[in-house]
């Protein structure tokens, strides 16, 4: 095969495909004849995800389309997501973690990752029962429910793991990871304010400021168990399901994850998804509704513990948003969402006064 790994949706044939799936234990001796490009799906800032339909020559019991998620083209935010680690990240997650948790995500059938290109491409099942959850919109109290279904069952089958730290997925590149978010946030955080700030209240841009030289502490965490997190769990990264075939709920995008406190997706979940106003009212009975969960699971995670870890976590938010406004290419729509996001993530950490747990 003359390129293992083809990061362009539109350089993908038939030959290609069939290697790749007959590898994957996908094709069963059958032979893609064709595929068609049939455009681009979902709203990534940092990649982008096609649907091919593949012509078989033998094709039942083999998937008539795929989702294959691919680089971004855009050239400054592509050279980003590889130097940051973050392609490398979901191309391990698939490759190697995704395994051993039991979180619903679709079948990954081919990952594949080139170094020295840079380059990477993943084969995935197409979910087309399902449809994208919209960060506007945010997500029904049923399907927040789910959404913590899923959490809890990313969370508990590697809680307290020590073995994570050797994950390729989680390992990062060897530097003290306080010190490095440290870094990015301060380089990052005046950059996004320029981009959004006249968009933010003045409280929110003075808590953006003064979290700059805690970041650090922050990401020592509670002394909790760490377990794998998402880091990006919202609702454009939930496929939900409206056939009867379909999962409920699905979460898709791992190209932020990492090891820390696992309620921490609980808290973007719930801060990002509900207007400030509202927040107050269905947060202790959904976080009540993980920490069930998680006891369920045989993990002892006491009601103040759980508690002091999600205000903790509010703050992950408000850097998940920094970042994302410089290393995301810029849209109208992107901008949009991330001036929401950092509003409602900083709100959320105003509300549970979240610096003070810093010092």
């Amino acid at each position: 095969m003359d390129k293992w790994v083809r990061g362009d949706p539109l350089t993908i044939d038939g030959p290609w495909m069939t290697e790749a799936l007959q590898a994957a234990g996908v094709a069963n001796g059958a032979t893609v004849t064709d595929v068609r490009f049939d455009g681009f799906v979902g709203t990534g800032q940092m990649s982008r995800n096609a649907r091919l339909s593949l012509t078989w020559d033998r094709p039942e019991g083999r998937p008539p389309t795929i989702v294959g998620k691919f680089p971004t083209d855009d050239p400054s935010t592509r050279a980003s997501s590889f130097a940051n680690g973050a392609y490398f990240s979901e191309f391990a997650f698939y490759d190697s973690l995704a395994a051993t948790v039991d979180i619903c995500t679709p079948a990954c059938w081919v990952a594949r990752f080139d170094v020295d290109e840079p380059d990477f491409v993943l084969i995935m099942e197409d979910m087309s029962g399902s449809v994208q959850g919209d960060q506007f919109t945010g997500c029904s109290m049923d399907e927040t429910s789910l959404a913590i279904e899923q959490a809890a069952a990313l969370h508990s089958p590697r809680w307290g793991d020590p073995t994570l730290a050797d994950a390729p997925a989680l390992r990062g590149d060897g530097s003290d990871r306080g010190e490095r978010l440290e870094q990015f946030f301060s380089a990052c955080a005046e950059a996004c304010l320029a981009r959004l700030g006249h968009g933010l209240d003045a409280d929110v841009v003075q808590l953006i400021r003064d979290f700059v030289p805690r970041v650090r502490p922050w990401a020592g965490g509670t002394g909790t168990p760490q377990t794998v997190v998402h880091g990006d769990f919202r609702p454009d990264n939930f496929l939900i399901g409206r056939t009867a075939e379909a999962p409920p709920l699905a979460v898709v995008d791992w190209q932020t994850i990492s090891r820390g406190l696992g309620v921490i997706d609980v808290a973007y979940l719930v801060g990002g998804s509900f207007p400030p106003e509202t927040r107050p009212d269905v947060e202790h009975d959904l976080l009540e509704e993980y920490r069930g969960r998680i006891n369920a699971a045989g993990i002892d995670y006491t009601a103040d513990q759980c508690w002091l870890d999600y205000r903790w976590g509010t703050l992950h938010g408000v850097i998940i948003s920094v970042l994302a406004t410089i290393m995301a290419e810029q849209t109208e729509r992107g901008d949009a969402m991330l001036t929401l996001m950092a509003t409602r993530h900083a709100r959320h950490a105003l509300d549970l006064d979240a610096l003070s747990l810093l010092g």
